[in-house]
């Protein structure tokens, strides 16, 4: 009979543990945590920013640009893209959402696309025709996430300005 040597004594019964044990181990040192994400038992996510002069006649504006991929079970996927624009005169920061596609709605909130009003918006700042609260009240007018933080993003202008210091 399958299994009667696990009832013969406790001997067996920790015998039959250790073995299971050691089988469930065994199991999960073959699955990479590639293969865990691939087949929906993990979560991987990856962020990636990037941070640049944006070019306006009078130097102030820097913008930094955040892309977050999550990639696992159908709730936790997403893609997300925010782009800040960083007034280096007054010190303060305006995000603004980009895209967002996620798997779960319900959890992260709708799935939006303003990559063309966000660019318009950027353009103009760059080319001097509107300056960061113009920039926020259009981009807010269209419906697009905007926040407006104080005091932040200092750590991007001295270093771009000390780069730049370097390269002359």
């Amino acid at each position: 009979m399958v299994g009667q040597w696990t009832k013969s004594d406790k001997a067996g019964r920790g015998m039959a543990a250790a073995l299971a044990l050691g089988a469930l181990v065994a199991l999960a040192g073959c699955i990479s945590d590639e293969q865990a994400v691939d087949m929906g038992l993990a979560t991987q996510c990856e962020a990636d920013g990037t941070v640049a002069k944006l070019g306006d006649p009078a130097g102030r504006y820097v913008t930094r640009t955040d892309v977050e991929v999550c990639k696992g079970p159908r709730r936790d996927s997403y893609n997300e893209t925010a782009l800040e624009i960083i007034d280096c005169g007054s010190l303060s920061t305006l995000r603004a959402g980009v895209i967002r596609q996620s798997a779960d709605q319900a959890r992260r909130g709708a799935d939006y696309n303003y990559s063309t009003q966000v660019e318009q918006a950027r353009l103009r700042l760059r080319v001097g025709l509107a300056d960061l609260a113009q920039t926020e009240a259009a981009l807010a007018a269209a419906g697009v996430p905007v926040t407006r933080i104080a005091g932040q993003g200092a750590e991007h202008c001295t270093k771009l300005a000390a780069g730049a210091a370097q390269t002359n």
